[in-house]
């Protein structure tokens, strides 16, 4: 059941944790509060700024610079701007930070996988020893059992 290959070692020293957690805390205190969280109908309703649609934004705000006599009275030139400008700034951070994140979720998963599956080869052991009546394996066996997702106490 437990292949003993692990596709996933990580073993950071202290140092090494402390700077990569003093990097997280410096986003958090730096960019944290410049940033907003949309709610999932707000998220939906918004018509979004994507990889199709940057040269239609991009070449509109030129157009509207260049030819103030066309710009609608009501269209804010520099709000334009310093949105395009967090654009630009947010997706230089983004694209980096979310192959980290990637990459971190694909490691939890790795290593929770792997502990699971340890965990796993450890309790069918641990059951093998309580049908062989093996002092204290009852017990420990119980006690996972109970523990264990998806399953229910029986009797070993």
């Amino acid at each position: 059941m437990y292949c003993n290959i692990s596709r996933i070692s990580i073993n950071l020293s202290d140092t090494d944790r402390r700077a990569i957690e003093a990097a997280i805390q410096v986003l958090r205190d730096k960019l944290q509060p410049h940033l907003i969280a949309l709610a999932p109908a707000d998220r939906s309703a918004l018509p979004k700024m994507g990889d199709s649609t940057v040269a239609f934004v991009r070449r509109a705000a030129d157009y509207a610079r260049a030819d103030s006599a066309l710009r609608p009275i009501y269209l804010d030139m520099g709000g334009m701007d310093r949105d395009l400008g967090a654009v630009d700034f947010l997706n230089s951070l983004q694209r980096p930070l979310a192959q980290i994140v990637a990459n971190l979720d694909d490691s939890v998963t790795a290593a929770g996988t792997e502990a699971y599956l340890a965990a796993l080869a450890y309790y069918v052991a641990v059951k093998g020893a309580a049908r062989a009546l093996i002092p204290g394996a009852q017990p420990i066996a119980d006690d996972l059992g109970q523990r264990l997702p998806g399953s229910s106490p029986r009797p070993i």
